[in-house]
C-alpha cells in the first residue's frame, strides 16, 4: 500500500513537473517570436532567422519533453474533434509530400535564406498547435497565453511607436519610406500580427474586473491601433474592420445580454477612442513625415481611398500582376502533371516563377526585384503544395469555423467573449491572408489561436476530445522519433543562427572595406551552412574585393581562385537564378580587369553566364547593365551593346546608362532628333544633371538651335562652373552668334574652387586643394563647409592643431554644423586628448542626437577609455 502510494506520488510529480515545462517553453515561444529581432545582428530587414530559431529550438525542447511525458506515464494522446484533426493532418501530410517531391528539396525543406520557411519550421507550427491543445488543462491555464500575448503586444507596440515618432536611430537609417515595421520585419506583417492580438486585446478590456487593468488595456488596444495605422497596411486595415465588424454583430445576435450598461460605455469609449487615434495620427503624420519628404511617400488619406482601387491589371498593382503571371507558370508545370496534387515545393515560388513573369511586372520594379511569395495565403499554398495542401488547408478552415458556431453555446458565458476573441483574430489572419501570405510570427499566432479555438471546446465540451490509446511500441515509436526530430532541429538551427551571425558580420566587414576580413569571416559562416547561396554570393563579393583592392599580383591570382570555387556552391541552391548567375557573370567580368585583361577567356566566360541568368529571367535588368558595360567597353560590339540598351529601356524607359548609351549611339549616327528625345526624357527626372544638360546643348547645337544650345549650357555651368566642355562648346556658340563678350558675364564663384579643391582632396593633392580652398573662401568668407574643408587638409596633411583651429571657426559660424564636430572629434582623438573629444561629441550629439557618425564616435571614445583604464 505505502509502495503504491509513493509511486503514484512520484507519477504525480513527474506529470507536473514535465507538463510544467512542456507549458513553459510553449509560453517563451509565444512571448519571444514576435519581438525577436537581435540589434546585434543588424536584422532591421525581413530575415526570418531569429524567430525561426526560437520556433525551432524552444519547440523542440517542448516536443521532446512531452514525448518523454508521454513514454513515462503512458499518456493516451489527446486531439482535437476528429473532423479537425484529420484536416490538420492531411495538411501535414500535403507539406511532407511536397518537400519530398520538390523542384529544390533543399529550399523546401530548410527554407530560402530570408524566409526560412521550409518544411522543418512549418512542423513545428503543427507541434505547437497539438502541444497546446494536449498541455492547457484549464481557462486559467489559457488566461496565461492570453496574457503573454498582451505583453508581446506591448513590446511590439512600444518599438512601433519609436519608429512612428523617429525615436529609433538604427530605424531612421536604415528605413527611407514612412512604414513602419516594430520587431516583426516588415510593415505587411507588422499589420497581419497586431489585427490578430487586437481582437484578444478587444476581449480582455470587456473581461477583466480591475478598473485600472480594463485601463491599461484601453489604452494598449488604442496603441495597437496607432501602430496599424503607422503600418499603412491597407490588408490590415480592411480585416481588422471585418474582425471587428464580425466580434459585435456576433455578439449582437448571439449574447443579446452582453450590452449592459458597463459594456455600453466600453463600448462608446472604445468608438470615441478610435476616432481620436486617427486625429492623432493624422496630425503626427503631417508633421512628421508629409513636411518632410525625404522620410516618406505615404499618407493615411491616401492609402484609405487607394483601398479596392485598381483591381484590374494594372502596372501599378503588382499582387494582381503576379497572380495573372502564374496562371502561365499553373498551366505549364503543374496543371498537366502529377504537381497538380503536390506542387512544385515550399519556398520555390520565385525559383520557378521568374521565366514566366511579365515585361509589366517587370516594369514595376525596373527589373531589379521578384515576387518570392503570391500574396495570397490560398495561392501560395496551391502552387507549392498542389491541390492537396490547398484542399486540406481549406478544409481546416471550413471546419474550424463551422465546428465553432455549430457548438459556441457550449461555451460558458463567462468564457465566449474571450473565445470570440481567438475567433476574431483567427478570422482576421484569413481576410488579410487574401492579399498576403504568413511568415514565423504570423504562421505561429494563427495556429496558436486555432489552438485556443479548439481548448474552449476541450474544457466545456468533453466529448470534443478525440483520445487515441498508444501501446507500449507506439509510445516508443513516438519517443525515438520526437527525440531524433528534436536533435536534429536544435543542432541545425543553432548552427545556422551562429552561420548567420558571421555572415552578418561579413556583410559589415564588406560594407566598411575591410575584404580580407569579410572573406575569413565568411568562409566560417559557409562551414556551418554549406549549401546557403547567399553565404557564396557574399564570400565571391569579398574575394572580388581583394581582387581590387591587391597590388601583387600573386594574391590576385589566388584570390580568384578561391572566388571561383564558391561558384558551384552559389548555384546549387539559387533561389534568384537570375540575379545568381549575374554574380557569375560580373565576377568573371571583373576579375578579367584585375588581372590585367590577359585572360580572354574570363570575358567570354562573363558573356555566357549573363546571358544565361536572361534565359531564366529576359526582363531582369542587372545583367542586362553588365551585358551593356562588357559590349560597350570590352567586346566593343556596338550593335549588340545597343540592343541591349533598347531592351532595358523597354523595361526602363529612365535608365541612366542605357539612354545615355543609346542617345550617343544615335548622335553619333547622326540621329539628332532621337538623341535629343532621349536626353529630354531623362532630363525630366534629372533636372540638375550637368552632363544631360551639356549633351542636350550639343544635340541643339547640331540640331542648328543656337539659342536652345546656349540655353542648356548655360544651366550646366550654373551647376558647375568649371565645366570645360560646356564652356568651349558655349565659346564656339558665342563665336557664331558674335557674342564672344557674353563669356565675361559667366563669373567664377568660390564653387569653382570648391570644386576643384574636392578634385585635389580626393587625389591626395592637399597643398593644391588648401590652396583651392582658400580661394573660395575669399570668396565667401563666412562659409563654415569651407572652413571645414580646409580643417579637413590639414588633418590629412598631419597638422592636427591647425586643423582644430579651423574646425572650431566652422563651429563659431554655424553652431550646428553636424560634419565639422565629427571631425573636431577625430582631430582630438588623434592628438590623444579623450577629454577634448569628449566634451565635442557631447555637443554635437545635442545637435544630432540619431547622426550615425558621431554615435559610432561615441562607442569608440567608449573603448579608448576602456583601454586608458586598463
Amino acid at each position: 500500500m505505502n509502495k503504491r502510494v509513493i509511486r503514484n506520488n512520484k507519477d504525480i510529480t513527474l506529470n507536473h513537473y514535465l507538463r510544467l515545462f512542456v507549458f513553459a517553453f510553449l509560453l517563451l515561444m509565444v512571448f519571444l517570436v514576435p519581438i525577436a529581432q537581435p540589434i546585434f545582428l543588424k536584422l532591421h530587414d525581413i530575415s526570418e532567422i531569429p524567430k525561426v530559431t526560437l520556433i525551432r529550438v524552444l519547440g523542440s525542447f517542448a516536443l521532446l519533453l512531452w514525448a518523454v511525458w508521454t513514454y513515462i506515464l503512458n499518456k493516451r494522446l489527446r486531439l482535437p474533434p476528429k473532423i479537425v484533426s484529420a484536416g490538420i493532418f492531411l495538411f501535414l501530410i500535403s507539406w511532407g509530400l511536397s518537400t519530398i517531391f520538390s523542384t529544390n528539396f533543399y529550399l523546401s525543406f530548410f527554407g530560402s535564406y530570408m524566409r526560412q520557411m521550409g518544411f522543418l519550421t512549418y512542423f513545428f507550427y503543427f507541434a505547437t498547435f497539438f502541444l497546446l491543445y494536449d498541455v492547457i488543462e484549464t481557462h486559467t491555464e489559457l488566461r496565461y497565453f492570453y496574457w503573454t500575448i498582451v505583453i508581446t503586444t506591448v513590446v511590439v507596440d512600444f518599438f512601433g511607436a519609436l519608429q512612428l515618432y523617429r525615436l529609433m536611430p538604427w530605424y531612421e537609417r536604415v528605413r527611407t519610406e514612412s512604414r513602419i515595421i516594430s520587431t516583426l520585419g516588415h510593415a505587411d506583417f507588422l499589420g497581419h500580427f497586431l489585427v490578430m492580438v487586437m481582437p484578444l486585446i478587444l476581449a480582455l478590456i470587456y473581461q477583466v474586473k480591475n478598473l485600472c487593468l480594463k485601463i491599461s488595456l484601453y489604452f494598449l488596444f488604442l496603441l495597437s491601433f496607432l501602430v496599424l495605422l503607422g503600418s499603412y497596411t491597407r490588408g490590415a486595415w480592411v480585416a481588422f474592420l471585418i474582425g471587428i465588424i464580425f466580434y459585435y454583430a456576433f455578439v449582437l445576435l448571439k449574447e443579446k445580454k452582453f450590452f449592459t450598461s458597463k459594456n455600453k460605455i466600453i463600448t462608446l469609449a472604445l468608438v470615441l477612442g478610435l476616432g481620436f487615434t486617427v486625429g492623432i495620427f493624422y496630425i503626427s503624420e503631417t508633421k512628421l513625415y508629409l513636411e518632410r519628404k525625404d522620410v516618406g511617400l505615404f499618407s493615411l488619406k491616401e492609402r484609405f481611398e487607394s483601398i479596392g482601387a485598381g483591381l484590374g491589371v494594372t502596372q501599378q498593382n503588382p499582387r494582381v500582376l503576379t497572380w495573372r503571371d502564374s496562371v502561365r507558370l499553373f498551366e505549364d508545370k503543374i496543371l498537366k502533371s502529377p504537381r497538380i496534387i503536390y506542387g512544385l515545393g515550399p519556398e520555390t515560388f520565385s525559383f520557378n516563377f521568374t521565366p514566366y513573369k511579365s515585361l509589366d511586372l517587370a516594369r514595376y520594379d525596373r527589373g531589379k526585384g521578384y515576387p518570392d511569395r503570391e500574396h495570397n495565403e490560398f495561392l501560395d499554398i496551391l502552387f507549392p503544395q498542389g491541390l492537396f495542401g490547398l484542399f486540406s488547408f481549406i478544409f481546416i478552415i471550413v471546419s474550424v469555423f463551422f465546428y465553432s458556431i455549430k457548438n459556441y453555446h457550449h461555451i460558458n458565458p463567462e468564457n465566449r467573449i474571450l473565445f470570440l476573441g481567438a475567433l476574431t483574430g483567427w478570422i482576421s489572419f484569413s481576410v488579410q491572408g487574401l492579399v498576403l501570405f504568413g511568415l514565423s510570427a504570423t504562421y505561429l499566432y494563427f495556429w496558436i489561436l486555432t489552438a485556443f479555438i479548439m481548448i474552449f471546446f476541450k474544457l466545456e465540451k468533453k466529448d470534443s476530445v478525440w483520445e487515441v490509446s498508444l501501446s507500449s511500441l507506439a509510445r516508443l515509436f513516438i519517443l525515438i522519433l520526437c527525440i531524433f526530430v528534436s536533435i536534429f532541429s536544435i543542432k541545425f538551427s543553432l548552427q545556422f543562427f551562429r552561420a548567420e551571425i558571421y555572415y552578418r558580420y561579413g556583410l559589415d566587414y564588406i560594407n566598411s572595406g575591410e575584404v580580407g576580413k569579410a572573406a575569413a569571416i565568411l568562409e566560417e559562416a559557409i562551414k556551418l551552412r554549406p549549401q546557403e547561396t547567399a553565404f557564396h554570393e557574399a564570400v565571391i563579393k569579398a574575394y572580388l574585393g581583394i581582387m581590387g583592392g591587391a597590388e601583387n599580383e600573386d594574391i590576385k591570382k589566388e584570390a580568384f581562385i578561391k572566388g571561383e570555387s564558391h561558384i558551384k556552391g552559389l548555384l546549387e541552391n539559387a533561389y534568384y537564378k537570375s540575379l545568381t548567375y549575374n554574380l557569375v557573370g560580373a565576377f568573371y567580368a571583373q576579375a578579367y580587369h584585375y588581372l590585367g585583361r590577359k585572360d580572354k577567356t574570363l570575358i567570354k566566360k562573363a558573356e555566357e553566364y549573363l546571358n544565361e541568368a536572361l534565359s531564366y529571367d529576359r526582363y531582369c535588368v542587372p545583367p542586362m547593365e553588365n551585358l551593356l558595360k562588357m559590349y560597350s567597353t570590352d567586346l566593343k560590339n556596338e550593335e549588340k551593346a545597343l540592343e541591349i540598351a533598347e531592351r532595358i529601356l523597354e523595361i526602363d524607359s529612365y535608365h541612366v546608362e542605357a539612354a545615355s548609351y543609346a542617345a550617343k549611339f544615335y548622335f553619333q549616327e547622326g540621329d539628332f532628333e532621337k538623341a535629343k528625345e532621349i536626353y529630354e526624357r531623362l532630363l525630366s527626372i534629372n533636372p540638375n544633371d550637368k552632363n544631360i544638360l551639356f549633351n542636350l546643348g550639343l544635340v541643339m547645337y547640331r540640331l542648328g538651335d543656337l539659342n536652345k544650345a546656349e540655353e542648356y549650357l548655360l544651366k550646366s555651368l550654373n551647376i558647375d562652373p568649371t565645366y570645360s566642355n560646356a564652356l568651349e562648346l558655349l565659346r564656339v556658340i558665342y563665336k557664331q552668334l558674335g557674342k564672344e563678350d557674353k563669356l565675361k558675364e559667366i563669373k567664377i564663384d568660390e564653387r569653382v574652387y570648391i570644386q576643384r579643391g574636392l578634385e585635389a582632396y580626393k587625389n591626395k593633392d592637399y597643398n593644391s586643394a588648401f590652396d583651392y580652398f582658400k580661394k573660395a573662401l575669399e570668396l565667401k568668407p563666412n562659409s563654415p563647409e569651407i572652413m571645414n574643408n580646409i580643417g579637413a587638409v590639414l588633418f590629412m596633411s598631419g597638422r592636427y592643431d591647425e586643423a582644430i583651429l579651423w574646425f572650431k571657426k566652422a563651429l563659431e559660424t554655424k553652431k550646428d554644423y553636424v560634419q565639422a564636430y565629427g571631425n573636431l572629434v577625430y582631430a582630438y582623438l588623434q592628438k590623444g586628448d579623450l577629454f577634448s573629444a569628449e566634451v565635442v561629441l557631447n555637443e554635437g550629439l545635442k545637435y544630432a542626437p540619431n547622426d550615425a557618425n558621431l554615435r559610432e564616435l561615441k562607442n569608440k571614445l567608449e573603448e579608448l577609455k576602456k583601454e586608458r583604464r586598463q
